[in-house]
């Protein structure tokens, strides 16, 4: 993002002009609206340069405006007729005004602007794609995404593929940039739990059952979103799972989430627990095991 960034930066600015014509605003808090901050953005951007032929180029970086929370997530599809209801008699928001600023004055004027949005998906973060900025770059192609394979993706993905060198490796990596952390063997279990989930939903025995897949999400499965294969966003992410899930039997996976039990006791000891086996030793016999193992078909 930040390559792209600054390549945008250049094709307008040279380096001697950058001094007085770029600027990059960005929240101070991560609850800063962009109420805040758009009356800086468009000042910025309609200001005219001093310089013949230069242009003004702002990076605005994500404000709350952009971005679901897991709290709003939920709030916003109970409250989505209601605000259709209310829309014409509510005030113009800073998205709203930014958008239409955008598509209507912005092409007349030497100016660009880059907006960063960063997600986390630990955090439940996701940029809200029904914003109206996000929609406009969306239906103006200009909407870029960029996945970051960071070392607990990796490594998951190297343990659902069977590559048990690779697996160890990233799994060391993982423990020791989070300090020997108990979430990396809690997210075993996590994801793990969500690998069955895909199995069930690809499984014949649904159908045979009378129970649709869209039945079997909404009634069966955890209410929280990161802990339900149906919910999770983006979408890739069920994919990956459901390509990942043909690769194991239901027996494999069952038995590999038994035998989890003794290492998620251990993933954080009690001070009465009058032994503790060695956690690491124990995750990684049960990654070479899950990898190595093949059941029945």
């Amino acid at each position: 993002m930040e390559r792209h960034k600054q390549a945008i930066v250049e094709a307008h600015l040279s380096r001697e002009d950058r001094e007085e014509n770029y600027r990059e605003i960005a929240p101070s808090s991560a609850n800063q609206g962009l109420d805040r901050v758009v009356g800086d953005v468009i000042s910025e951007l309609s200001t005219v340069s001093f310089l013949p032929d230069a242009k003004r180029v702002v990076t605005l970086y994500g404000v709350s405006d952009f971005f679901d929370s897991k709290a709003t997530a939920g709030r916003r599809k109970k409250k989505e007729s209601a605000t259709k209801a209310a829309a014409a008699a509510k005030r113009e928001t800073g998205s709203e005004y930014l958008a239409r600023f955008i598509e209507r004055e912005l092409p007349q004027l030497p100016a660009v602007l880059i907006i960063m949005l960063v997600e986390d998906y630990e955090k439940w973060k996701r940029v809200n794609t029904a914003n109206p900025v996000v929609a406009l770059a969306q239906r103006a192609g200009g909407y870029i995404q960029y996945r970051e394979q960071g070392v607990q993706f990796a490594f998951f993905d190297a343990l659902f593929a069977r590559k048990a060198g690779d697996a160890i490796t990233l799994w060391r990596r993982w423990l020791e940039n989070t300090g020997n952390a108990p979430k990396p063997y809690v997210q075993l279990a996590t994801q793990l739990r969500l690998l069955i989930q895909a199995k069930t939903t690809l499984s014949p025995q649904l159908k045979a059952r009378g129970i649709t897949r869209e039945r079997f999400a909404k009634e069966f499965l955890p209410l929280e979103a990161e802990r339900n294969v149906a919910s999770l966003r983006p979408e890739w992410r069920q994919e990956k799972l459901q390509r990942a899930a043909g690769a194991f039997t239901f027996q494999e996976l069952l038995s590999a989430y038994e035998r989890l039990e003794t290492l998620q006791k251990f993933a954080i000891p009690l001070l009465s627990d009058p032994y503790v086996p060695d956690k690491k030793l124990m995750a990684e016999l049960w990654i070479l095991e899950f990898v190595g193992e093949q059941g029945s078909s």
